[in-house]
């Protein structure tokens, strides 16, 4: 996949060198076709040369030409420098250097989604950061709420899950979705998008002026050729339209300020939207978001129209061609009629369109964890009948989706309910373990595929104490905060929910004294261990896992050991069952010097 990746990357640089010069060739010869209508007009006009005159339109109608031609080849490099972009995105993704993504979600982490901190689903190094491929505000949003478990609904895992699934297996509607929408930001901030559709009346004016001031022209031109008038007051009639129209000037910015916004946009947007209604789906929700699309009141023939408004209203970044089409057909009073007119026809579409766009890109978002790594559907029960032999969650391979495939070591358990205590020396995987776990079990309630050769879980509600931070300000130290963590867990289990609890914590109670640490973390696990769900702690105290529950039986124990290889403490990061019987902490104080 990197090969097939990096030899697009080299065509486009070849199609980018050959774009540049042909785009150098194409505004010389306009900006010479400009300046030869101009003058050969002016001199066949005054003159009263008809052959100049006639000159003079065949070189402004090829300046009109070249400059399609012009934008064409603008809109194509655009075009090819954000798919390359996309494209080495996931060959960072792929290498491992994701982590210098600039969009890593930390606006969206909120201070009190100690989920999110304690998994990395948002922020640096996270999930988000590796994944997201949402470039709009509302996307970007959309995406960071279901990454953290905010946006999603059990009723809908399942459909969200099989659109997942099936944009995984479209990288080239992935990556041309993603480029378009990622031209959008750097054309315009597109939230201001939605001022577009703030209502603005027309004056019975406009539409009387749009027709009166191509019937002065015309009517001048024509007394011009009768020789009823001298030829130089044509241009001068043109002159007075202008003044008129500049007259109106701050009508027409109030009126049309929201297609200045706009800009470009709309093009993107409507692309955006051809992409979606030229694909084929099959899954509900895409299908579902297809029809919103393309159906019979589907918003891409409002968002056309708009485009259309857009790109007449681009000619006004060129000075001279605004001044004449103001002056000779009253240009700016034609585009306050037509915005006015979609307004109240289609005012609204964009607000939808960008929900629309922010859905797909949310949906791709968490396809990228299939297209770069090894991932498999997961099974997810919703009921206790549903699962096998008791078990509420069975992995076969899991491995952490931020080490990734290269890198990471797959482990194989199986969790029943109650508690797990898992043991071992310092360094050698135990709480990435526990985050390997949750990080997919958060993945399926997402509706992506997890990365693992085989997952079935119970559907749970995940409560994690992991990096757990004092506060000095509120006089909380890291001990209390770790005890409320826990009384969040317990509260929970204690009101017996329907949906039973998976909580993970990471070395219980490590902020106290020894004594202290093994009395409180029994009795915090017999607490949590009565639930319908499960706790899996590590650990360095062996005593816990003697432990008995409440209902008499043992806690499940697992744990991770080092080996010594010509001296060397070394570490194989598999899971093993039973406790651990190794200690490396004098051995790691030797290595830092710190103990002869």
């Amino acid at each position: 996949m990197m090969e097939e990746y990096k030899n697009r990357v080299n065509l486009i640089d070849e199609e980018l060198v050959t774009a540049d010069r042909k785009y150098g060739l194409i505004s010389f010869f306009r900006l010479v076709s400009f300046f030869a209508a101009v003058i050969a007009f002016y001199t066949g006009v005054t003159g009263g040369k008809k052959v100049l005159t006639l000159t003079g339109a065949v070189m402004a109608v090829l300046f009109i030409a070249l400059l399609r031609v012009h934008a064409g080849l603008e809109e194509k490099r655009t075009c090819l420098r954000a798919e390359k972009e996309v494209i080495e995105r996931y060959i960072a993704r792929l290498s491992g250097e994701w982590r210098s993504f600039p969009d890593d979600g930390s606006e969206f982490l909120l201070k009190e989604d100690t989920l999110s901190r304690d998994l990395d689903l948002l922020g640096p190094a996270s999930l988000y950061q590796l994944i997201s491929v949402a470039h709009t505000e509302e996307g970007r949003r959309k995406t960071a709420e279901t990454i953290s478990l905010q946006n999603v609904e059990r009723e809908e895992i399942a459909k969200r899950n099989e659109a997942v699934r099936e944009l995984a297996g479209k990288k080239a509607f992935l990556i041309g979705f993603e480029s378009v929408a990622a031209r959008i930001t750097k054309r315009r901030k597109h939230k201001e998008i939605e001022d577009y559709e703030e209502k603005t009346s027309l004056p019975f004016i406009v539409p009387v002026l749009m027709v009166l001031i191509p019937l002065i022209n015309t009517a001048a031109v024509i007394a011009a050729v009768l020789k009823l008038i001298k030829p130089e007051m044509v241009l001068f009639a043109a002159l007075g339209c202008l003044i008129i129209t500049e007259l109106f000037s701050s009508l027409r910015n109030n009126i049309l300020y929201p297609i200045h916004v706009l800009g470009n946009s709309s093009r993107d947007y409507y692309a955006l939207l051809k992409l979606v209604k030229d694909e084929e789906f099959k899954s509900d929700i895409l299908s579902g978001i297809k029809e919103r699309v393309s159906g019979k009141d589907g918003m891409i023939s409002a968002i056309k129209r708009l485009q259309v408004i857009s790109e007449a209203d681009n000619i006004s970044f060129n000075p001279i061609i605004h001044m004449i089409l103001n002056g000779v057909i009253g240009w700016d009073f034609w585009l306050m009629k037509a915005s006015d007119g979609w307004n109240k026809r289609f005012g609204g579409s964009v607000s939808e369109c960008i929900s629309c766009v922010a859905d797909v890109e949310e949906l791709c978002s968490l396809s990228v964890i299939s297209v770069i790594g090894k991932t498999c559907n997961p099974k997810i029960n919703y009921s206790a009948e549903d699962a096998k032999n008791g078990e509420l969650l069975s992995v076969e391979n899991v491995y952490h989706p931020l080490i990734g495939t290269e890198k990471a070591v797959s482990n194989t358990a199986r969790i029943t309910g109650g508690a797990t205590v898992i043991t071992g020396s310092n360094m050698s995987g135990k709480t990435t373990f526990l985050r390997t776990i949750a990080i997919n079990m958060a993945l399926s309630y997402m509706g992506a595929e997890v990365c693992a050769d085989r997952m079935e879980l119970r559907y749970m509600k995940l409560f994690t104490s992991m990096r757990v931070m004092d506060d000095v300000a509120g006089g909380i130290s890291t001990f209390y905060a770790e005890i409320l963590r826990i009384k969040e867990m317990a509260e929970y289990i204690s009101s017996d929910p329907e949906i039973p609890a998976a909580c993970f914590i990471d070395e219980i109670f490590k902020g106290t004294n020894s004594a202290d640490r093994i009395v409180g973390a029994e009795n915090a696990i017999l607490k949590l261990s009565r639930g319908k769900g499960f706790v899996i702690v590590s650990t360095h105290d062996f005593e816990l896992c003697e432990l008995k529950m409440s209902d008499g039986r043992t806690v499940m124990n697992y744990h991770f050991e080092e080996y010594y290889e010509d001296d060397e403490l070394k570490f194989d990061y598999k899971l093993k069952d039973g406790r651990c019987t190794t200690r490396n902490a004098k051995t790691l104080l030797k290595m830092a010097g710190l103990m002869d």
